[in-house]
C-alpha cells in the first residue's frame, strides 16, 4: 500500500490541530494519549439520478492515523478524593462512581484515505482521495481479565477532502470541487478494541471501526455515502 506526499501532509496538518485541541481541553487534564495507525477498506455506495445503484464499484484500501485523547467520565483513582460537591457525592456511592469510571469520551483528529476502484464496459477507472477531520465519541471499557480488556465506542466524526482524482482511462478529474465529494461528510458508526495493559503507562490494542455517512437521496440526483471499515493497531499513553 503506497501512502502518497499528500497523506504526509495531512498528517502534518492532523498533527497541528492536535496540538490546538490540547490547548483548548487542556483543563480538563486527559487520562489517555493515543496513537493509531491502520487500514480503510472502503465502499463507495452510489446511487444515479434515476435511482438506480451502480454494482460495478469495488471495495478500495487505504491509509488511516489518528491521535486523540480520552477522558474518564469519572476517575475514582483521583477524583473521588475531591472536595468538590460533585466529587463528595460520588464518594459515597461507590457503585455509581464505578461504573461510571468504565465510561469515557474521547476526541481524535484523523487522517483518511478513501478510495475504490471499479470497471464499466471494460473501461477501467479508480477513486483515490484524502480526507482530514475530527471524530469524538464514547466508550465503555469492560473490566481487566489478566490485563486484557474490550472497549466499546460509538463514534461520530466529520471528514472533509483535501485532495482527490477519479482516473477514467487516462484522464484524472479532480474530486474536490465534485458536488459529491465536496462537501463535509458526516460518519456515525461503531468499534471495538482489543486492549492489553502493558503496565502502569502503557496499552496496547487492536481496534477494528465501522462508519457510513447517511446521505438521503435526492429527487433526480445522484447519491454518494460512503462505508468504511477501519483495522488498526495502536498504543495509549495513560
Amino acid at each position: 500500500m503506497k501512502i502518497s506526499l499528500l497523506f504526509i501532509k495531512a498528517i502534518v496538518l492532523v498533527l497541528i490541530l492536535l496540538v490546538l485541541i490540547c490547548g483548548v481541553l487542556n483543563d480538563l487534564r486527559a487520562q489517555t494519549y493515543q496513537l493509531e495507525m491502520g487500514t480503510n477498506v472502503t465502499s463507495f455506495q452510489f446511487r444515479n439520478s434515476e435511482g438506480t445503484d451502480i454494482d460495478f464499484l469495488k471495495n478500495g484500501s487505504g491509509s488511516s492515523f489518528k491521535l486523540g485523547v480520552e477522558y474518564k467520565l469519572i476517575d475514582t483513582t483521583k477524583d473521588i478524593s475531591s472536595s468538590s460537591r460533585k466529587f463528595i457525592y460520588f464518594s459515597q456511592k461507590p457503585r455509581i462512581a464505578s461504573l461510571l469510571s468504565m465510561f469515557h469520551i474521547d476526541f481524535q483528529v484523523e487522517a483518511n484515505q478513501l478510495n475504490a476502484v471499479g470497471d464499466n464496459q471494460s473501461i477501467p477507472f479508480s477513486y483515490q482521495t484524502n480526507f482530514v477531520g475530527l471524530s469524538g465519541g464514547l466508550g465503555f471499557n469492560s473490566p481487566q481479565i489478566k490485563q486484557w480488556s474490550l472497549n466499546l465506542q460509538s463514534k461520530i466524526s466529520g471528514h472533509k477532502i483535501i485532495q482527490g482524482n477519479q482516473e477514467v482511462g487516462n484522464q484524472f478529474i479532480d474530486l474536490t470541487h465534485d458536488s459529491q465529494f465536496s462537501p463535509i461528510q458526516l460518519f456515525a458508526g461503531l468499534g471495538i478494541q482489543l486492549q492489553k495493559k502493558v503496565n502502569e503507562n502503557l496499552v496496547l490494542f487492536l481496534n477494528f471501526q465501522r462508519m457510513q455517512t447517511f446521505h438521503r437521496e435526492a429527487l433526480g440526483k445522484p447519491t454518494l455515502n460512503f462505508l468504511n471499515n477501519t483495522i488498526s493497531i495502536g498504543i495509549k499513553l495513560l
